[in-house]
């Protein structure tokens, strides 16, 4: 089974159709949006992504600040520890995401506005020691939250999961890309786009028109115990990718980690969810391939 190869023809026929529509009527076509993939994986024996427009972007974990900070979550980490790391990231030029997650963004709010406070300090730090630099933090705003988000907007739980997100403002004005996390947790397709969708628009509705990047995973979410690291099907992925093309401006694909023995997977040209990538790629209007010398291209 090859859907991929469907999924190529569908989109060059869909294009082809516009082409002659507009030509007929005596307009210009329209353009598509840019679009934008990034490069988050964890292989090994990774190819260079770039020669398919993939850019590279780097994930800074909290645990590089140091790992005794990491603790306790009433901590910051080392002011030494920030500028040493951003300096670093400054020098190959990449984008960057902030992985911090055990600051929590929901609850109280007092201790919302302290894990605020938290996640504004070390974003200061890090910008005043790479000045320049795209910084954003993985996947708040806005809070990722599955259930309240695939009840729709009119129900209690969703208007309550957007009154949290809107304390998250100040976050949402500091940085200049967001970028949600839609990470899969169950088999449910129409469930998970409903969440995407969701996650997606709430990210739209306070980022003042900052890119919304989304991060996707060709794996199941640890969270669901049965399929830990089980690789989507080729249907499940393409839908993710889609969606993404729809309604985000780009997407960054992290994964390449095997959980269960906390080491890299090998990488595998021949792996269905790479296929996908790479045809999802070629036939979409609008993507924006990598430039060979200069990766930190966001918009």
């Amino acid at each position: 089974m090859k859907p991929f190869t469907i999924g190529s023809f569908t989109a060059s026929l869909a294009i082809g159709l516009t082409l002659m529509v507009s030509a007929a009527l005596g307009q210009t076509p329209p353009t598509p949006k840019p679009f934008y993939m990034f490069d988050a994986t964890l292989y090994s024996n990774k190819p260079d992504l770039s020669t398919h427009g993939i850019r590279p972007i780097r994930v800074i974990y909290g645990q590089e600040f140091g790992k005794d900070w990491f603790k306790n979550a009433d901590l910051l980490p080392p002011l030494e520890a920030v500028q040493s790391v951003a300096r670093q990231a400054q020098q190959t030029g990449v984008p960057v995401v902030l992985d911090i997650e055990h600051w929590p963004l929901k609850g109280p709010t007092e201790v919302v506005q302290s894990s605020l406070q938290k996640y504004m300090t070390v974003l200061t730090w890090f910008r005043n020691a790479a000045p320049g630099l795209s910084v954003g933090y993985y996947g708040a705003p806005p809070t990722r939250d599955y259930w309240r988000a695939v009840k729709g907007p009119a129900s209690p739980e969703y208007k309550t999961w957007m009154s949290e997100n809107d304390k998250l403002h100040p976050l949402a004005d500091a940085v200049v890309v967001l970028y949600p996390s839609l990470y899969t947790f169950y088999p449910d397709r129409e469930g998970w786009s409903k969440y995407a969708i969701a996650q997606i628009t709430e990210a739209r509705r306070y980022a003042g028109g900052k890119p919304v990047f989304v991060f996707l995973w060709p794996q199941y979410h640890e969270s669901n115990v049965q399929l830990t690291g089980t690789y989507l099907p080729p249907d499940y992925w393409l839908r993710e990718l889609q969606t993404a093309k729809e309604y985000a401006d780009g997407v960054v694909i992290w994964g390449g980690w095997d959980l269960k023995t906390n080491k890299a997977y090998k990488w595998d040209e021949d792996a269905q969810w790479w296929k996908i990538t790479i045809d999802f790629l070629t036939a979409t209007p609008g993507s924006v391939p990598a430039p060979p010398q200069s990766p930190n291209i966001v918009p």
